[in-house]
């Protein structure tokens, strides 16, 4: 009888040994999958509401700019001006000028006929004396909507999808809400406008910092601007807890009876540490896993190479991890400048030959926010270059715009790089804090345009003008282009009549190892490398 009770007992304890770092493992899954989720949400939102802040301010500071006028209203004086502020504004579509429910001229249309455009009262009008009108019939018979801004007669007119053009791999239902009015104006594509205004009405008064709200089958984050009466609604379906219920059960009941709950509740949070991703990528980092390789970077007047890329690559388990993924870690993780130097030192090493073979052939490398916060990397740069044969101008520097976060330590490191004789190229031009105050503060010597615009090329999308604006206002600055994601002839051809000098893209090569590169190169023409 004893041995019976022993044994029930004894399955008892096995059992629950066997169960308990199962469910613990389940519950901590479920936890890091909400509170993942709940931090995407939250940079979603807040990417959102300095997109809608952006683009109000824009419309504002264009307003701003028409009350400042001195010519008489539409004249033709007061037309090149109104071009001008329409050309300044990269969100502005037209600008003009209104009377007593009249529309009298804009940049577009030039004079209006008396009685061919009325315009109706506004929708709503703000305690310090804004119009908005926030959905009216395009004046040239097209289906898309516009929004119109106005303030004593002057007004701004915006497609209403700029305000939530944010990019979002996650298909989240985002709109956007003028508070005062407590109406939602600008929506993503398929979103349920009804939903989005009773989720806004619902949690309007409750949300206090943005947090996310839990619905029955989806997460809702309220997200309003500190400056402006606009409010963001983002809206996103629950995400799944677990990929693979059965995997973790076996996975706990083998560790559960191999150790029992309190070494299994330790192996597990040892092993989770050990084998994750930030944890691979730090082991990688210190054994100099990282590989290198080389986009080819052509003049589009010939199509000759005239430089590459190098960008980093780090092979896991026989597969490459996309540099979105680990880029990030890294930065976060404290890693980056290590990666730095490395990609130098495989540079110098793998391609140095071909850089004393051509020397007006270049690579670029990208440096990351830290390496612009002081002058380290630059020294360690000169230093690994001294004695090489290999110019300071054959090395160039690829700086994104979140570098810039902090302008005046910015400035001096990009100018110490330009000193030293290094051309410095800011990256991804248009993605981040980018502006023409910006442009004319850092002195730098390219901008390359970020493939997301160059995507957008002869496309029916709210940002397809970014691009042209982009090489006009580099052009003016006596600023290189360069273009990034070049993957048609209609791309490169558009580009080549836009004045672009270099693009960069699958069109002209993927990036390859320095081996591929070295073979190309090899059985080029001496008039196929610049």
């Amino acid at each position: 009888m004893q041995r019976s009770w022993f044994l029930v007992v004894t399955i008892v304890l096995t059992t629950l040994a066997t169960l308990f770092p199962a469910g613990i493992g389940v519950f901590m899954a479920q936890l890091e999958a909400n509170r993942r989720e709940a931090d995407q949400l939250s940079v979603f939102a807040d990417a959102a509401v300095k997109r809608a802040e952006s683009v109000m301010t824009q419309a504002l500071s264009a307003l701003q700019d028409m009350e400042a006028l001195k010519d008489e209203p539409c004249s033709p004086g007061n037309l090149v001006e109104l071009r001008r502020i329409t050309y300044t504004y990269s969100y502005i579509q037209d600008a003009g000028v209104y009377r007593a429910g009249k529309r009298l001229c804009s940049a577009l249309l030039g004079p209006i006929q008396a009685g061919q455009l009325v315009l109706p009262p506004p929708d709503w009008r703000t305690p310090d004396g804004l119009d908005f009108w926030f959905d009216q019939l395009s004046p040239f018979n097209s289906p898309r909507r516009v929004m119109l801004i106005g303030r004593n007669g002057n007004n701004v007119g915006l497609d209403p999808q700029v305000f939530v053009d944010v990019v979002d791999r996650e298909s989240r239902m985002l709109a956007v809400v003028q508070t005062e009015a407590g109406r939602i104006f600008a929506a993503t594509q398929g979103a349920s406008l009804a939903r989005l205004q009773r989720a806004y009405a619902e949690h309007a008064y409750g949300a206090t910092g943005g947090e996310a709200l839990q619905e029955d089958d989806a997460s809702i984050v309220l997200r309003r601007s500190r400056t402006m009466p606009l409010a963001v609604v983002v809206l996103a379906p629950n995400a799944a807890l677990l990929a693979n219920w059965k995997a973790l059960l076996i996975g706990g009941l083998v560790v559960g009876l191999a150790a029992g709950v309190p070494l299994g509740i330790l192996v597990w949070r040892r092993a989770t540490r050990r084998f994750s991703l930030e944890g691979e990528l730090r082991g990688a980092v210190r054994r100099h896993e990282m590989a290198v390789h080389y986009q080819p970077i052509v003049s589009l007047t010939d199509n000759h190479w005239v430089g590459v890329e190098a960008l980093v690559r780090w092979r896991r388990h026989g597969r490459l991890v996309r540099p979105n993924l680990f880029i990030p870690m890294a930065e976060n993780a404290g890693l980056i400048q290590q990666i730095t130097d490395q990609v130098l030192e495989i540079v110098l090493a793998e391609v140095g030959s071909l850089l004393r073979r051509y020397p007006s052939f270049y690579v670029s490398i990208n440096v990351g926010v830290e390496d612009l916060k002081s002058r380290r990397f630059l020294g360690v740069l000169t230093s690994r270059l001294r004695n090489t044969g290999i110019s300071p101008g054959q090395i160039r520097i690829e700086a994104t715009e979140r570098g810039f976060l902090e302008p005046d330590v910015a400035r001096e490191t990009i100018q110490a790089f330009r000193d030293a004789g290094h051309p410095v190229y800011i990256d991804d031009f248009g993605t981040g804090y980018s502006s023409l105050s910006y442009l004319q503060s850092f002195k730098v010597d390219a901008l390359k345009i970020d493939k997301s615009f160059v995507d957008t090329i002869g496309q029916e999308a709210a940002s397809s003008t970014v691009a042209p604006h982009i090489i006009a206002m580099a052009r003016s600055l006596g600023l290189q282009v360069v273009a990034e994601g070049i993957e048609d002839e209609a791309q490169a051809d558009f580009l080549r009549e836009q004045g672009v000098d270099f693009g960069q893209g699958w069109l002209f090569g993927r990036p390859i190892p320095a081996v591929e590169l070295a073979q190309l190169m090899g059985r080029a023409t001496p008039q196929a490398v610049t």
